[in-house]
């Protein structure tokens, strides 16, 4: 009888040691749908380009071609008066609680066709009626872009972009959330 004492110790222990482990192991993974993470903002972040690109800012018959009025109403406020939008906040426009959820919304292309880095913001320009580059932007051109300034530390922020028309010139839409 004394031969088993260590050996039964031996089993007893690595089947401790397995439960243990295995508990650690699966414990954070059963508690990670209430921690507080980037993807219901993933979510949110696509459902709300593709509102703007296939319905609010374009339409269903030709999605991801939008429209220069309503676009031009959407970022100015003040626009042609062809499209309905009403007086509200950017997030009540896109169904967004404002408490929660902060969204900012650009359009960004290279309408020189020059080589840049980077995309830049665009502008309309009212009395040319066409795109221009935020560097070439005066006073009385219509800056697209809305909402609130994204942060440059949070790693939380999530970015949704559609390739789009406008004008019949190819831009992309930035839909950036936070």
């Amino acid at each position: 009888m004394r031969g088993q004492t260590t050996l039964d110790f031996a089993i007893g222990m690595s089947l401790f040691l397995a439960v243990l482990i295995f508990v650690f192991l699966f414990i954070p993974g059963l508690l990670s749908p209430f921690t507080a993470g980037a993807q219901d903002e993933t979510v949110t972040t696509n459902r709300v380009a593709d509102q703007l690109t296939k319905s609010t800012l374009g339409g269903p018959d030709q999605p991801y071609t939008i429209d220069r009025f309503c676009t031009v109403e959407f970022f100015d406020g003040n626009g042609p008066g062809r499209c309905v939008f009403d007086d509200e906040s950017l997030s009540e426009q896109l169904g967004l609680d404002a408490n929660r959820q902060h969204v900012n919304v650009t359009i960004r292309g290279n309408v020189t066709k020059q080589p840049s880095e980077r995309e830049e913001i665009l502008c309309w320009d009212v009395s040319d009626e066409r795109l221009l580059e935020q560097s070439d932007c005066v006073g009385s051109d219509i800056r697209l872009a809305r909402g609130d300034t994204p942060p440059s530390t949070n790693d939380e922020t999530v970015t949704a972009l559609r390739v789009v028309s406008l004008n019949l010139e190819d831009v992309t839409l930035y839909v950036e959330m936070w």
